[in-house]
């Protein structure tokens, strides 16, 4: 029998679970930004400049003369550097009021301990996804948390930070979003889709020039479906309404000092998105690099490492006696056409309510 938790588990099994742990969610950041590993810390991607995706015209030119020479779109070199996200847990406080005067078997030890670590490793996937919804509805990522200070900026234009109250059942929510359709294709982008939250596909349901321009003068008052906003919104402007209501929890701790989980939305209620996928779909990827412990690990860069997003590790302390996990990974969304991102905040409560 080990003489440590940590024993229960072999660094084999700790690196199988780490490179068969797939990332991929049903969120709606993991599906825009699907996920890819690299070998390398800072990241180096190149963008079109505004305007840089729309076809460039040849000129007409009289027989036996020299083709016209042609002017490279200019790319932007873009360097980000990945951001390590970490969390540990002391494995023998948990493991402890379980095994305390029980004949326990090594295999439920064993598969509490794998519950652990695959807790722990999960929660370095929500942090990933909160990343690349702030990609998303932000446009940039404020990181504030663990003494750190600082922001990944994607650099949307100023210009495209548009903002609409649709606070009142009457607000112009057509023309605004016109509006927003116009403001991406002046960048050279061709928005499909709206991203936002179910306060704000509430307050769109509800409007009446919504409820109008579907079911006629007669239909105020009538809630429409999502498909018949949708139906509308994609005959007046080509896109599609993607509503976020995945959510995460929060630890805390109640006035009595009990524990509680406080859930969350990913997506701001406030936020409201006109953008573009590419060909595939997608409006970027999710870098996933080196981490400081997979190199540790040792070994090719393999198409098993490629598959290793989160690495997983244990160890033990002599005093106080314990055996610890943690799962960390290195992650950066990468988002390529930011002049076609336009980001709404969007008013959908009126100051004198409550």
């Amino acid at each position: 029998m080990p003489n440590t938790l940590s024993g229960l588990i072999t660094e084999k099994e700790l690196l199988d679970f780490s490179q068969n742990f797939a990332v991929a969610r049903n969120y709606t950041g993991s599906r825009y930004f699907p996920d890819r590993k690299t070998q390398y810390i800072k990241q180096e991607y190149t963008r079109l400049c505004a305007n840089g995706n729309l076809p460039q015209v040849a000129m007409v030119h009289a027989y036996d003369t020299e083709a016209h020479i042609a002017s490279r779109v200019p790319f932007e070199r873009v360097s980000v550097e990945e951001l390590l996200i970490k969390e540990k847990i002391n494995l023998t406080e948990n493991v402890a009021k379980l095994t305390q005067g029980m004949a326990m078997d090594m295999d439920s030890t064993r598969n509490y301990v794998f519950d652990d670590i695959a807790r722990m490793a999960e929660m370095v996937v929500t942090r990933a996804e909160m990343a690349k919804v702030d990609a998303i509805a932000k446009g940039k990522a404020v990181i504030q948390e663990n003494g750190l200070d600082f922001v990944v900026d994607y650099d949307v234009p100023d210009e495209n930070r548009v903002s609409g109250d649709w606070s009142d059942a009457t607000a112009d929510v057509l023309g605004d979003v016109n509006g927003w359709v116009d403001t991406a294709e002046k960048n050279g982008s061709t928005p499909n889709i709206a991203i936002t939250s179910k306060a704000i596909v509430q307050k769109i349901k509800a409007n009446q020039t919504i409820q109008k321009a579907i079911f006629g003068t007669s239909g105020v008052g009538i809630l429409p479906t999502m498909a018949q906003i949708n139906a509308l919104f994609f005959d007046q402007f080509g896109i599609t309404i993607v509503t976020d209501t995945d959510k995460y929890g929060v630890l805390k701790t109640n006035e009595k000092g009990e524990p509680y989980v406080e859930q969350r939305n990913f997506f701001p209620d406030e936020a409201f998105v006109v953008t573009a996928t590419g060909a595939d779909g997608t409006l970027g990827t999710g870098l996933w690099g080196v981490t400081p412990e997979e190199r540790e690990q040792g070994g090719a860069f393999d198409s098993k490492r490629q598959s290793q997003f989160v690495t997983v590790t244990t160890w033990d302390t002599p005093d106080p006696v314990a055996t610890w996990t943690k799962a960390s990974g290195l992650f950066v969304p990468v988002l390529p056409n930011p002049y076609g991102h336009v980001i709404a905040t969007v008013t959908t409560a009126d100051d004198s309510e409550g």
